[in-house]
């Protein structure tokens, strides 16, 4: 072991980092199979992921490839939404580690920039994560409900105006 650790330590920067792609790269691979192989094999704990892979499937089956321009441009909306929200997640993860990293080499301005970061990826996933559930604005005062409500949906012009005397 120690004889390819220092084979690898003599080569060259480029060469290192090409070794280590190629590394990154067949392990991805590997662990994408093993995931395959463990999802179809009925795993309690990869019902989630089953599930994800059906609507993934029905997605692009009935809404991507569909020959109608509507349905196409909604099931692509879709899928960059759900792709965002899973690049999301990586970009937190990073970005954690990244601090973490910096806190225990005493960098503190990496650790406040990735602060600063993680809490803005935060707020990002906070726009894109499903919110429609009554739950979540239960803590907003009824007159600023009132007040967002008619700006995001004002009323209609074509409508029947009833006029007050």
């Amino acid at each position: 072991m120690d004889g390819i650790l220092e084979h690898i330590n003599g080569l060259s920067p480029f060469v290192q980092g090409l070794l280590g792609s190629a590394v990154f790269a067949i392990s991805s691979i590997l662990l994408q199979r093993v995931m395959n192989r463990a999802k179809k094999s009925g795993s309690e704990i990869f019902r989630v992921f089953v599930r994800l892979d059906m609507v993934r499937h029905i997605l692009h089956k009935d809404y991507v490839n569909s020959r109608d321009l509507q349905r196409s441009s909604y099931g692509s909306a879709v899928a960059m939404l759900f792709a965002f929200r899973w690049m999301l997640g990586g970009f937190l993860i990073a970005i954690f580690f990244i601090g973490v990293h910096s806190i225990i080499n005493g960098n503190w301005l990496f650790v406040a920039a990735s602060w600063f970061c993680f809490n803005c990826f935060l707020e990002a996933h906070n726009w894109v994560k499903d919110t429609s559930h009554e739950k979540h604005i239960s803590h907003v005062p009824d007159e600023v409900q009132a007040d967002v409500i008619t700006v995001m949906y004002p009323p209609d012009p074509a409508a029947p105006r009833i006029e007050k005397e």
